[in-house]
């Protein structure tokens, strides 16, 4: 029997589950919870006490998962009673399971669609809760989660930027889902070309750079023949290494507003991980490194949204 990993704060006590909820434990899934019944705030706290940070569902409970997960990001994003570090874990248990859904199993529907879930309720949370974004970039993660937390900062900071610039609502809900799952081609490269994720670009060969640029081209063939991936998604997973100056896989070098964005900020973002800068530091090297890479209007106006959410303090 397959199963699918989600994170524990996507699933409240308390709350009648529509699926069996199970633990790994011992080199085994126990069913913890049947379908039906509660997790007990007893349970939850005992789990979080032992750091267990995952639960696990079947492959035919996905589509029950989903539905439920999108009524309890509806009804706690909506909650004014709730504070915005309950919503912001959630929202980020909610992606990151997504992502993980999506690395596993790229040919999903329902992971795809949770992850269009996940990204409109991260958009959402960074709106209405002027604390998130510092909070989300600030959150540490182990070195076997980082390609995943990497995700999530893409779609964040890149959404952000885009509502900014007054993208449209379709635009936004395409660049946020494009972020999430640009880079779930990276999981499926030969093991001993995955530390080329964690090599600075400088110090790239242009074999490495051939190596770990085909993540683009994989991410298109895992996703191209789906019918409900839209071609903006596409496009925008596509060129998401691409620069002006056509250094990038494809060597484009006229790139849409919203392509410009997400490989700006995947480069960012990208940088603070490999180089292991600050983030003041990695913003005055792309403004010296990257001027005829990114238009400089774009990187003045991403200097702006870093310095007004606090990401450079």
């Amino acid at each position: 029997m397959d199963y699918t990993p989600l994170r524990i704060s996507t699933v409240k006590p308390l709350k009648n589950l529509t699926f069996d909820l199970h633990i790994f434990f011992k080199d085994q899934y126990l069913c913890y919870v049947k379908k039906g019944e509660q997790l007990t705030e007893d349970k939850y706290t005992k789990l979080k006490v032992q750091k267990i940070a995952k639960f696990f569902i079947t492959e035919s409970d996905e589509l029950n998962y989903q539905n439920f997960l999108d009524n309890l990001l509806s009804e706690t994003l909506s909650d004014n009673k709730i504070g915005s570090d309950e919503k912001i874990q959630m929202v980020e248990g909610a992606a990151s399971s997504a992502v993980e859904r999506m690395q596993s199993n790229p040919g999903s529907e329902s992971a795809y669609r949770m992850t269009e879930t996940a990204a409109k309720s991260l958009r959402q949370v960074i709106k209405n809760n002027p604390d998130a974004l510092k909070k989300i970039f600030g959150k540490k993660v182990e070195k076997n989660e980082e390609l995943i937390k990497h995700s999530l900062n893409v779609c964040a900071l890149s959404v952000k930027l885009a509502e900014i610039m007054k993208c449209s609502e379709q635009e936004l809900d395409d660049l946020g889902t494009a972020a999430l799952i640009h880079d779930i081609a990276i999981p499926q490269m030969n093991k001993n070309d995955l530390p080329l994720f964690y090599k600075p670009r400088k110090l790239l060969s242009n074999d490495d750079k051939r190596v770990y640029y085909l993540h683009t081209k994989d991410a298109i063939s895992l996703l191209q023949d789906k019918p409900y991936v839209n071609k903006a998604i596409l496009e925008l997973v596509a060129n998401h290494e691409e620069t002006l100056s056509g250094q990038g896989p494809n060597k484009k070098k006229k790139l849409t507003r919203l392509e410009e964005i997400l490989a700006m900020v995947n480069n960012y973002d990208k940088r603070t991980i490999t180089n292991k800068t600050t983030p003041m530091q990695t913003l005055k090297d792309m403004m010296i490194d990257e001027l005829g890479n990114y238009s400089l209007d774009l990187l003045n106006e991403f200097k702006k949204v870093l310095h007004t959410e606090g990401l450079l303090d």
